[in-house]
Formats: C-alpha cells, structure tokens, sequence
C-alpha cells in the first residue's frame, strides 16, 4: 500500500520553509479565483436584484404582455383599443387580471403650482393587483369608477411631495392637462427600476385616456392567469380574439417566463464572459507553479538524492511534489475564494444591492485550482523522481 502521508508532510514542510515565494508563486491563482468569485458573485447578485425589481411590479410566470405592431418592426402601429381590452376581459378564460395602459404626457396643476410627471398613465382598475402596487393612502379607483369615467386619480410619492410637501394631497382637486380631478390615492413607494423613478406618475381611470392624453389606443396590456400551466392556452385565445377582431396579426405577445429567461440568459452570458476571462489568470497562475517547480527540483537535486539514498522510492518524490504543486494552488484558492466574496460583499453594497455568494463558482474553482496544481506539478514532479541518486549526490558535492 503507498503512504502517502510522509510525502505531504514533506511538502507541507517545503512551502513552510519557503514562505514568502510561496505566497509570490500561488499570486496568479489568488487573483484568478478572486476575480471569478467576484464577477460571478456580483452577477448573481445582479440578476437577484433585476428579478426582485420585476416581480415587484407582479411580472411572473403566469403572466402575458400585449404589444401594438409585429414583433420586430421598426415601426409600431399603435392599433388597440379599449373595446379590446373588453373584448378580452369576457373571452379569455381562467383570466385573473386585465389591465390596459395609455401612456401620455401631463401636466398637474395645483393652485398655483404646476408639476411635470415622469409618467401619466391611463390605466384600469386591476392596476394594483396585476402591478402589486396600491395605495399607501386612500384607495385605488373601482371598475364602475373607470367605466363610468369618472375624474378621479392617483398620484406617485414623488408627486405628492413636489405638489403637496408635507401636505395630505386625499380629497384634493387638481388638473391634469387642463381637465380637473379630484386626488383619491396616494400610491405605495415603489423606488426606483433601472434608473427609473417608479413613484413620479399620475394614474387616470383609462376611459379618460382620449380627453386628457389625446389618444385611446392602448400602448400595452398586461394580463395574468390563474396558474403559469394556462398561459399557452391563453396566449392562443388572445390571438384568436384579436386576429378576428383586427383580420390580421398586428400585434405580438410576450409571456413573462420568456423574458425572464431572456434576462438570465444575457446575465449568464456576461458572467460567463468575464469570468473566462478572468480565468485566464488562473492558466497563467500555473504556468508560473511550473516554473517554481522546476526551479525547485534543480535547488534540491542533492535532497533528492539523499532521500533516495536512504530508501525513498520513485513514487515517493513524484508525489512529494505533486503534493507540493497542489497544496500551493489549493492555499491560492481558498485566499483568493475569501477575498473574492469579501470584495463581492463591499462592492455590491456600494452598489446598494445584495451580494449572492456563487457556491457554485466556489467549489468550480476549487476543482480547476486542484486540476491546474496536478496538472502543472506532474511534469516537474516526473522529472525529480527519475534523477539518477548518484548524479543527484554529485549535482552540489
């Protein structure tokens, strides 16, 4: 049976003694794997961020988005309208939520103070519950408030503050293009998505959409089924419904599932990339083990020749220094692992989001620092177990 507890104890010794080349010899290794935890690490805490960001607004799998125009056109040829929306409300089957979205421009005016929204949206009363959003204070307008247009609206934080300050806007009457409303909600803070400010909008009943944003076709709908398995279903009956009212496809369909494995997929490509990359330090953090190793095997030619002079056979200096090889990328990788996730930590809480450890990319790169340490110390350790003892005890006599 080999032992082989006496050749990694010598050379555990051997990086021992030699500490400090130790440390320079394992450096590319350190960065490599560092540098993967990290970018990986970020990444994963990215996409965490970006699908906590989306389904806030209640875009899950169960979920289908209607667009205006073909898909990939360069040109959108807005074409849906409210009548479709209801069209849609009654056909579809197992729907849960239906909400329209006219999307214009406005201008609030109180007293004399006039504000600029980000957004002014016309939209339906199944907004909080198909977005996740309702009000913080006062209430969401009903279906019979929408249907019967009444001039009702709901405004942003952001609004409020800039209109209101410290002010309850409830039950206030402002104008919104020139049309007058009467304030009935202020909406739950939503913070910001991709830049974006999501509590600097005014939401209208749709029905008004055509007097106050000057237009009555639909810029999207968003809907949601019962359970993600009726989403083909739907989709189809969607199609159906709007190709026969409209006699042709002039329209295209999202299914939230897609788009959420379109984000994964360009997340994993980016971290992919750069980690592969980064990689690359790991293949020269080898290369540069290989040298020391061979540096080594010439320093201890006479060491070698003594422990075969006194019975060390030629497994046991071949494993000696694929040990040594070894343990010097296994040590690179666990300093480099620790720094990485510490520099993941800092640099995603600069950032304001949550770091997401990538054990996966912890033991990946545990596995190719062992890989790369065999790999690199088989040669050098070959040539220190076939030195002839006798040359050897003459190399530094």
């Amino acid at each position: 049976m080999i032992n082989l507890a006496e050749p990694l104890k010598i050379a555990y010794s051997s990086i021992i003694s030699n500490r400090l080349r130790s440390l320079l010899t394992t450096m590319g290794v350190i960065i490599g794997v560092a540098a993967v935890i990290t970018l990986v690490s970020m990444g994963e805490g990215a996409k965490s961020y970006i699908m906590d960001q989306v389904g806030s607004w209640g875009v899950g799998s169960n979920s289908i988005t209607i667009q205006p125009g073909e898909e990939n056109s360069h040109t959108i040829e807005m074409n849906m309208t409210y009548a479709d929306a209801q069209a849609l409300r009654s056909k579809v089957n197992n729907l849960q939520y239906l909400m329209t979205e006219f999307v214009g421009r406005g201008r609030v005016n109180y007293g004399k103070k006039e504000y600029k929204p980000g957004y002014t949206l016309g939209v339906s009363a199944d907004y909080p519950f198909a977005y996740k959003q309702g009000a913080a204070e006062g209430r969401f307008f009903s279906h019979a408030e929408d249907a019967g247009r009444k001039r009702v609206a709901i405004i942003g934080k952001t609004v409020a503050r800039n209109l209101f300050g410290e002010f309850s806007p409830l039950g206030e009457n402002v104008k919104i293009n020139g049309v007058g409303f009467k304030v009935i909600g202020v909406l739950e803070e939503k913070g910001t998505m991709l830049t974006y400010d999501m509590d600097d909008m005014v939401l209208i009943p749709s029905t008004l959409s055509p007097l106050v944003l000057g237009t009555n076709k639909i810029w999207e709908m968003f809907m949601t089924v019962n359970s993600e398995d009726q989403v083909p279903q739907a989709v189809q009956e969607i199609k159906k419904i709007l190709i026969a009212r409209h006699k042709k496809e002039d329209f295209h369909i999202h299914t939230q599932q897609g788009l959420i494995d379109i984000i994964n997929n360009i997340l994993n490509a980016m971290t992919g990339i750069v980690s592969a990359i980064a990689a690359i330090s790991l293949l020269v953090g080898g290369i540069g083990i290989m040298n020391i190793m061979l540096v080594a095997v010439t320093e201890r030619t006479r060491e070698i020749g003594i422990r075969k002079a006194i019975g060390a056979k030629q497994r046991d200096i071949f494993f000696q220094f694929v040990f040594e090889s070894v343990l010097i990328t296994m040590s690179g990788a666990v300093i480099g692992i620790t720094v990485g996730t510490l520099a993941a930590w800092g640099i995603m809480d600069w950032l304001k989001m949550s770091a997401v450890i990538a054990w996966g990319a912890v033991y990946m790169a545990c596995l190719v620092a062992f890989l790369v340490g065999t790999f690199f110390g088989v040669y050098p350790a070959m040539r220190a177990s076939k030195l002839d003892p006798v040359e050897a005890l003459r190399f530094e006599a």
